[in-house]
C-alpha cells in the first residue's frame, strides 16, 4: 500500500538518508517525532521494523526493541499488532509465520522483536546486536524513567549502530521530548520532525470547509 507523504518523509529520513555519505553522520538513523494523535505513526514504524526483518537476511540473529509506557499491557499490544500484520482473518491463521508463545516477543526471519515496559528498560542492556529501538509515546513515560530510557538507547550507538526512534504526542514541559526539542542543531543527534493535525488533512482526516 502507498505511503502518505508525511510517512514518506520518515522513510526517507531513516532508510534513504542512511546511505547518503554527505549527511551529518551523527544524525543518521536517529529520529525524533513530535506528532498529533491518530496519524498512524506507531503503525508505520512497526511495519517498517517488520519490513527490515523480511526484506533480506541482514537482521537475522539480531534484536529489535519497542519501549512502551509502564503498563505491561501496552507492551503486549505492540507485539500483538506486529503479529497481526501476518494474520489472515479469512483462514484464521498466520500466513507462513509461527510465533513464540511469549506475549512480548515475536520472531520475524530469525530477528527477535521484544517489547519492554519503560520501567524494565535496563533489560535491554543484556541484549546484543540491537538494530532498532522504537520508544513509543515517550513523553508519557514517568519522568523518573525518561532520562534513563534515552541513556540506554543511545548507549547502543557505539555498540551496534541501531535505528533509534523516539515518538510521542506532546505531554508536559521539561519532558524528554521537550528537552530534545530545545537542543541546538549542532548538538542534537536526532533528525527532528513535528507533525501537527494538518498533516492528516485529506488523508486520515476529512478537511471541512466552512461555507461563507
Amino acid at each position: 500500500m502507498p505511503l502518505f507523504d508525511y510517512e514518506k518523509l520518515l522513510y526517507d529520513a531513516l532508510i534513504i538518508d542512511t546511505d547518503n555519505v554527505y549527511l551529518d553522520a551523527k544524525k543518521q538513523k536517529h529520529l525524533w517525532l513530535l506528532k498529533t494523535t491518530g496519524i498512524g505513526a506507531t503503525e508505520f514504524f512497526i511495519r517498517l521494523m517488520a519490513w527490515l526483518c523480511l526484506r533480506n537476511d541482514d537482521m537475522q540473529n539480531c534484536n529489535m526493541c519497542v519501549v512502551t509506557g509502564p503498563r505491561i499491557e501496552l507492551s503486549t499490544e505492540i507485539v500483538n499488532r506486529i503479529k497481526g500484520l501476518f494474520y489472515n482473518p479469512t483462514n484464521k491463521c498466520f500466513e507462513g509465520m509461527t510465533f513464540d508463545s511469549k506475549e512480548t516477543v515475536c520472531y520475524l526471519n530469525k530477528c527477535r522483536i521484544t517489547s519492554f515496559p519503560s520501567h524494565h528498560i535496563n533489560s535491554i542492556c543484556a541484549l546484543t546486536d540491537v538494530k532498532f529501538i522504537l520508544c513509543d509515546e515517550v513523553d508519557f513515560f514517568p519522568k523518573s524513567e525518561q532520562d534513563n530510557v534515552r541513556a540506554v538507547c543511545e548507549r547502543y550507538i557505539g555498540k551496534s549502530d541501531p535505528y533509534i526512534v523516539l515518538i510521542s504526542t506532546p505531554n508536559a514541559p521539561n519532558g524528554l521530548m521537550d528537552k530534545i526539542d530545545r537542543e541546538p542543531d549542532d548538538a542534537c543527534i536526532y533528525k527532528r520532525f513535528r507533525f501537527d493535525y494538518t498533516v492528516g488533512f485529506d488523508r486520515i482526516y476529512t478537511k471541512e470547509i466552512d461555507n461563507p
